[in-house]
């Protein structure tokens, strides 16, 4: 006789946008966790409509938590399994509130980037949110160790766990598609790419890029770069688009905006190196998807990062706000072959190892089997 499925509402934001905690959801829901697992989704992230008053803005928030409440209080799933990122995290604890008042299980998977930002740097208020939120759910998943310890000092009898984010492996990507988007960029075959994946702006290192390319072109005119990604504040493009004027970086540079998840294998295929020179992060999916495609990776010495790339054996580590260091870890990979390549092999091997999706989806049914009984 068949066990019956047991019903899981994965809350958290639906694609578009294109984001990391998109992709993990996405992921999840469509794996083989499906066959036993009926998952349903609540999307947290409608938008706002622009024009709505302050009191619009409180009504359609509250019509969100309300609607989110009915249904969970009307089906009574097994388990409500709550994506979050750090400015959510106030809404996070009223949705987790609520999935408690109506008697589910709660599984918090928190995408936390940086604790010194999240918690000490939060208002009383934010701060208030954080401690009752921790105290809601019967598990939480974090992104890398640094989180246990600060939440088990904040949550004494919390329960919570290291969950690194992970890709699929994908199918060799089709030359001519890499190729087709090397030409709508319009760069030459010759030309040696290195390519950003995130949202474009200051908290990824969008400006410090810009900075660094006037040296690199100098020492190595052949060098082009692609920031793939969408504006993450209001007013960030239209400076870096300045940048680029005045720093006359019209023929090295282009900003590919928002592009659909299936086509960042073809920009990874086309890559030479990848670039992510962040100041704040939590586990980043592109750093995974670089890797999944064997290009050796140059990033910053911040949060998971230095967990996931070993410094000169899987990339280059760098420290964040350094436009020289920047200009120099791509020079030397550009001008050292052997190494480039070596970078590429390990960056590949280390995506097998460890960041592979089937490790970590071992992981979540075994966590859905805990919590849920």
């Amino acid at each position: 006789m068949n066990c019956p499925v047991r019903s899981i509402l994965m809350v958290g934001p639906v694609p578009p946008p294109f984001g990391g905690i998109a992709s993990v959801m996405e992921d999840i829901i469509h794996s083989d966790l499906a066959k036993d697992y009926g998952f349903e989704i609540f999307d947290r992230a409608a938008s706002l409509p622009p024009y709505l008053s302050l009191t619009g803005r409180f009504l359609f928030r509250l019509r969100r938590f309300m609607g989110f409440f009915m249904r969970v209080l009307g089906k009574r799933y097994d388990l409500v399994h709550i994506h979050s990122a750090d400015p959510a995290f106030p809404g996070t604890a009223i949705f987790m509130l609520l999935a408690r008042l109506a008697g589910c299980r709660v599984l918090l998977h928190h995408h936390g980037t940086d604790w010194d930002w999240f918690y000490p740097q939060a208002s009383p208020t934010g701060r208030a949110f954080i401690r009752l939120g921790f105290r809601l759910p019967h598990c939480i998943l974090v992104l890398y160790s640094a989180w246990v310890n600060e939440i088990k000092r904040l949550c004494p009898g919390a329960d919570v766990r290291v969950l690194g984010n992970m890709v699929r492996r994908a199918e060799p990507p089709d030359p001519e598609a890499a190729k087709k988007e090397r030409e709508n960029l319009g760069f030459n075959e010759s030309d040696f790419v290195v390519l950003t994946v995130g949202s474009v702006g200051h908290r990824k290192g969008s400006f410090e890029i810009l900075r660094a390319i006037p040296e690199v072109i100098r020492s190595e005119p052949g060098v082009r770069f692609v920031l793939v990604g969408g504006e993450e504040k209001p007013g960030e493009m239209g400076q870096l688009n300045n940048m680029i004027v005045e720093y006359k970086l019209e023929d090295w540079v282009r900003f590919a905006g928002e592009v659909e998840r299936d086509r960042i294998p073809d920009f990874m295929a086309m890559a030479d190196l990848f670039l992510l020179p962040s100041y704040v992060e939590g586990m980043p999916i592109s750093i995974i998807e670089a890797m999944r495609a064997g290009l050796p990776v140059i990033s910053t010495r911040v949060n998971a990062i230095p967990e996931m790339i070993e410094d000169g054996v899987s990339g280059l580590l760098i420290d964040p706000g350094s436009p020289a260091e920047i200009a120099a870890a791509i020079i030397r990979l550009k001008r050292d072959d052997a190494l480039r390549n070596q970078l590429g092999v390990n960056s590949k091997d280390a995506f097998e190892e460890r960041f592979e999706f089937s490790h970590g989806i071992k992981k979540i049914r075994l966590l859905y089997e805990n919590v849920i009984h």
